[in-house]
């Protein structure tokens, strides 16, 4: 978790490359079938914005059943003024994860992903 928050994808410029292929990684490791979409550069470009990737996330519960996907995004505007520690460097201080998007965009996507899945896993007949 402290890995996704120290990956800086501010708004304007909005790198969020980096941030998606760290999320999908994640997400495959939990046993999530992604899609990488990598938007054509000149678009990106056109806008004054780097590199964005958009990943759609599935997870099957059955041949026939059915079928969890998300929709999230990574990039936040800057972080501003009145931070007791660094925005990027993900604190961890009395057992809480302190960060920029800590506990929206950040880890919001894994914790509602997997998270998601233990709650169906116990409440839908597989």
């Amino acid at each position: 978790m402290q890995d996704l928050v120290r990956i800086q994808t501010n708004t304007p410029l909005g790198e969020n490359a980096p941030h998606a292929d760290a999320v999908a990684t994640a997400l495959e490791q939990l046993g999530w079938a992604v899609e990488r979409h990598a938007v054509p550069a000149t678009r990106v470009s056109d806008y004054g914005m780097q590199p964005i990737t958009n990943l759609i996330a599935r997870r099957r519960y059955s041949n026939n059943g059915p079928a969890i996907a998300r929709n999230a995004q990574g990039d936040v505007v800057p972080p501003g003024d009145g931070w007791t520690c660094r925005p990027y460097d993900a604190v961890i201080e009395n057992g809480c994860l302190y960060g920029r998007a800590a506990t929206v965009s950040r880890i919001g996507v894994l914790l509602f992903d997997h998270g998601g899945w233990i709650k169906f896993r116990t409440c839908i007949p597989m």
